[in-house]
């Protein structure tokens, strides 16, 4: 995949975890939420099929806030989805690609978040930036989920 600035939001770091405990902070509900905005990855992995990220509301029912089509889930290497993203009042509804790669390091295991292309969104460059402040926000947490679970 090649990412062309500054139309796709990219980060990543590297941890002491294994790429297997990397897989499963990534993928398994239960550990996605401590750093995903409070939202479970809802998923079968199969390419192809609906993914969403879900929470719960006050109620104590499930919320679909980000709706995904499975774009690839090869185990311990690269989860992507097509993001569906609904109208706003600023912006209109848009798709955009989610890859989520890791690869063994030296150090660990790098994880790489990226996110776009934006180039073909409506107010993209605008769009590409507020996803890199929250892609910001979460790579530290997602982190620090890995290194407590090491394995």
């Amino acid at each position: 995949m090649e990412l062309k600035t500054p139309y796709w939001a990219v980060v990543q770091a590297v941890v002491t975890a294994s790429k297997e405990t990397v897989w499963e902070v990534l993928t398994l509900p239960e550990h996605k939420e401590k750093y995903m905005y409070e939202c479970q990855l809802h998923t079968s992995g199969v390419v192809g099929a609906p993914a969403s990220w879900r929470a719960k509301n006050s109620d104590g029912d499930w919320v679909d806030h980000v709706k995904a089509k499975v774009l690839a889930f090869e185990v311990g290497k690269h989860l992507a989805f097509e993001i569906f993203h609904e109208a706003t009042e600023s912006y209109g509804p848009a798709v955009s690609e989610l890859h989520f790669c890791i690869e063994r390091c030296e150090e660990g295991t790098q994880i790489r978040i990226a996110q776009g292309d934006f180039k073909v969104i409506e107010n993209g460059l605008e769009r590409c930036k507020s996803c890199q402040q929250g892609w910001g926000y979460v790579l530290p947490e997602l982190v620090r989920s890995c290194n407590l679970m090491k394995k």
